[in-house]
């Protein structure tokens, strides 16, 4: 039951991100045609999505949901530290820095697959889960 609970923390975890990369987008377009007066809400979200997707990290080590997905989550985190020292090379690299908008186009591209997987690993858990469940009390 166990691995159960964490692969649906995974699969709750791994939509949240998502969700958060989708707001990311908003923030941004909304700061660049002024429905914001700053950066400043999509600074404090990516902020707040570097942590979500490092504690995914953690969640998907523990839950162990098999090599691909984990391998994915670890992409992840890999282009979300990426995506965070991009704009600090404005100055100095401006043409690297503006591979901040590629970047978090791979990120989302990315994150719709992991929760999606996350989803599917977490429905096959719950069924073996039940599987299990049925045939013990019948033992």
């Amino acid at each position: 039951m166990g691995r159960v609970v964490l692969t649906r923390a995974l699969q709750g975890l791994a939509w949240l991100v998502l969700a958060g990369l989708v707001a990311e987008f908003y923030l941004a377009g909304a700061a660049l045609f002024g429905v914001t007066p700053s950066f400043q809400p999509h600074r404090m979200l990516g902020s707040a999505l570097v942590i979500a997707m490092l504690l995914l990290l953690v969640v998907a080590l523990i839950a162990r949901p098999g090599r691909r997905l984990l391998g994915l989550v670890g992409l992840l985190v890999v282009l979300t530290i990426v995506q965070a020292a991009l704009p600090s090379l404005r100055a100095a690299v401006p043409a690297l820095a503006a591979l901040h908008v590629v970047n978090a186009a791979a990120l989302l591209a990315l994150a719709g697959p992991i929760a999606r997987m996350a989803g599917q690993q977490s429905a096959e858990r719950a069924a073996a889960y039940e599987r299990l469940a049925v045939a013990g009390s019948r033992g």
